[in-house]
């Protein structure tokens, strides 16, 4: 495996060098030149001191329109997982232990209003693809002004119209029947901006009892009512259903891939107890952005989420509701004269939620077993200065102080048992952040970043070990500090550089395990240790000369080492201090090239090399090595009002045997969900200006 991503590594610089590119400055996209919105600042990536990454457009088109697992998969540091389709888990610079389905211990924003709900939980499988027009990472503890979060912060924006109006619509097939289309009306002028889609994804799945179906309908609407006032209002409607195959053991993946959860004498198989998810959820927000006097900005938002969720499963079947309001309000000031800004803002979401438990018979809810109604209610008060000092010294510092709070109230439904109530309030810290960041002439810098974050156990969790747990369990919130270094370089017309290093002390972290029946429980560990390194490579290369036959020549080389351990962490007899942490490679490479000719054809293809993976806490069980790649070859042609791609893939292109998520700490070694092999696709999109 070392050795094929060694030639194919060759073979990229060989590629460079036989078609005599030479380094071009103005088709070159540097580091000074993307602005981030990370920690409110608006300012170059190259001026940000933290570990920041953001994909654009045309970098989430490069391939399908129906998988976001590529697209994150290309960052340094973010590992997107899916166990079978629909079925999403990100982690950052962590271990996916705590995430079972669902993203956690990660803050997501759309269009910087807050999606995680105050249970701590955000459905990421809800968002179209086809409606995000780019994408911002924070790697790292970012609570000093976005709350809970110890991975870090995801913040998508929508797509937004260019002038005029436009109709597009596209159409991708692929393998194991699946189907996704979508249209989309885009209007820009400048008193608004509006952009609506629709979308359709159907796929019969890999594997037995894997299909997925999901209709979306986004809308985001930007009303200009001055050049110093914006009001914005966005929202989606999402239905989703995907079956769950559940995880196999070494043997039964070996047997059969696409095998599905057999029974067994204790428990039905997943085809029996049609084991899927099912889920609707509308989403509604409205921002305002308004320069006020004296230099004063006011940015604020208020949101209302709306989710049902069924999850009939192997040993029962939960109907889940839950409501969600919130808000977020940034008042900042900046003073010219010191040159010094500042930021003082609140962020709060109230989540109430009913988890009621069932029988489950064969796919039908049965008799009732228990009603959880939980409240939750998570708040966030933060400030931050940042003040430019001479010799381009950039101090920024901040301080947030945040509340969790759990009301919980189990009532049973068909037994005489009593009713539990537990009112619980894990004890997260004020969390400090201050950065230190030296420019050099606009091309470099090296920054250092000391921040403090917590990440208090979902609702989810706190209910799966009250479940699970014949004592009732409270958990408590992981706290983690961080220390990093980084250095960031355009100093190369040609050549963009991210180097950080960092180090991290997590405690109380929570582990992820699952009883005889499957049943998830949490627990906290008594500490971790993160170390890493993060080496992200840009290369934009083009051909001077207009005749020629590349117009661009792009390459991207990413590496990432990983040293994930429990300082200490002991679980009933068996002491798991010093072993390191499961769901972690220690070795990632990510490597991208892109070819473009100047008639319109192109060729994109990347490849992901991760080591092997611990899956559980005694480290005697690991995954194989994994080089997993994808090649997509395509046409687009532009004329003055109209668009045409069309274009034609191959996902999984050495057809590596890997599973795209393992189920960690798994009872019965059931580890595995396999990913499908080498598999095609191949789509068509139109976009047309109208009148």
């Amino acid at each position: 495996m070392g050795k094929a991503l060694s030639k194919i590594i060759r073979f990229s610089f060989l590629v460079l060098f036989f078609f005599d590119v030479q380094a071009q400055a103005d088709s070159t996209i540097l580091l000074d030149e993307t602005i981030v919105k990370g920690f409110e600042t608006n300012q170059s990536i190259l001026k940000t001191g933290a570990a920041v990454s953001k994909i654009d457009l045309k970098t989430i088109e490069r391939f399908g329109n129906t998988n976001l697992l590529p697209v994150f998969n290309s960052q340094a540091g973010v590992r997107f997982e899916e166990r079978s389709p629909g079925s999403y888990r990100i982690a950052i610079r962590g271990s996916s232990l705590r995430s079972p389905f669902g993203v956690r211990n990660v803050k997501v924003y759309w269009n910087s209003i807050p999606m995680s709900d105050a249970n701590g939980q955000s459905y990421f499988n809800q968002l179209d693809m086809n409606s995000i027009g780019n994408i911002e990472i924070l790697r790292g503890p970012s609570g000093s002004i976005y709350g809970a979060g110890i991975g870090g912060v995801i913040n998508m924006q929508t797509k937004t119209a260019n002038p005029g109006n436009t109709i597009s619509t596209g159409l991708h097939l692929g393998s194991y029947g699946t189907v996704n289309s979508f249209a989309a009306l885009q209007n820009g002028n400048s008193k608004s901006n509006t952009f609506i889609n629709f979308s359709r994804l159907k796929s019969d799945g890999y594997r037995e009892n894997s299909a997925l179906e999901k209709n979306t309908l986004n809308l985001n609407h930007s009303l200009f009512l001055s050049n110093k006032h914006t009001l914005n209002i966005l929202g989606f409607l999402s239905e989703l259903e995907y079956q769950t195959p559940g995880g196999l053991n070494l043997a039964q993946k070996d047997a059969n891939p696409q095998a599905s959860r057999p029974k067994t004498p204790a428990t039905p198989s997943a085809i029996d107890q049609k084991a899927a998810i099912r889920q609707k959820i509308a989403f509604i927000g409205f921002s305002d952005q308004i320069a006020l006097k004296n230099s004063f900005d006011l940015n604020s938002s208020i949101f209302y989420t709306t989710n049902k969720l069924e999850n009939p499963f192997i040993t029962n079947f939960e109907k889940r509701n839950e409501f969600s309001l919130g808000y977020r309000v940034v008042l900042s000031k900046k003073i010219v004269e010191l040159p010094l800004k500042f930021w003082l803002g609140s962020e709060g979401t109230n989540t109430n939620s009913t988890f009621a438990v069932y029988d489950n018979n064969l796919g039908v809810s049965g008799a009732g077993r228990y009603s959880d109604q939980v409240k939750s209610f998570q708040n966030s008060i933060f400030g931050q200065f940042q003040w430019v000092l001479p010799h381009d010294i950039f101090l920024t510092a901040g301080l947030s102080y945040n509340l969790q709070s759990y009301d919980f109230v189990r009532t049973p439904l068909s037994t005489k048992e009593k009713s539990i109530i537990v009112n619980d309030k894990p004890v997260v810290p004020f969390t400090p952040r201050i950065s230190l960041l030296k420019s050099f002439n606009d091309k470099s810098s090296i920054y250092f970043n000391l921040s403090n974050g917590f990440s208090a156990p979902t609702a989810q969790e706190f209910v799966s070990t009250i479940q699970t747990l014949s004592q009732v369990q409270l958990l408590k919130a992981e706290k983690g500090i961080n220390k990093e270094i980084g250095f960031k370089s355009n100093a190369l017309p040609f050549w963009n550089i991210d180097l950080v290093l960092f180090h991290q002390n997590v405690k109380n972290g929570l582990i992820r395990n699952l009883n005889a029946n499957g049943d998830e429980y949490f627990t906290n560990s008594g500490g971790l240790i993160q170390k890493g390194i993060e080496f992200s490579n840009i290369f934009k290369i083009v051909k001077p000369n207009k005749n020629q036959f590349f117009k661009k020549v792009d390459m991207v080389l990413n590496f990432v080492v990983y040293d994930f351990k429990y300082q200490t962490y002991s679980s009933g007899n068996n002491d798991f201090s010093g072993n390191y942490l499961p769901g972690v490679a220690k070795y990632n490479t990510f490597f991208r090239l892109d070819l473009e000719q100047r008639n319109g054809f192109y060729m994109y293809f990347d490849n992901n090399y991760l080591s092997k993976i611990l899956l559980n806490d005694v480290n005697d069980v690991s995954s194989d090595k994994a080089l997993v790649s994808i090649l997509r070859l395509g046409y687009l042609k532009e004329w003055s009002k109209s668009k045409l791609k069309i274009y034609g893939g191959i996902d999984n292109l050495m057809n590596a045997k890997y599973s795209a998520g393992y189920d960690f700490n798994a009872f019965g070694n059931r580890f595995y969900n396999p990913a499908p092999p080498r598999n095609y696709n191949a789509g068509v999109q139109f976009e047309i200006k109208i009148k």
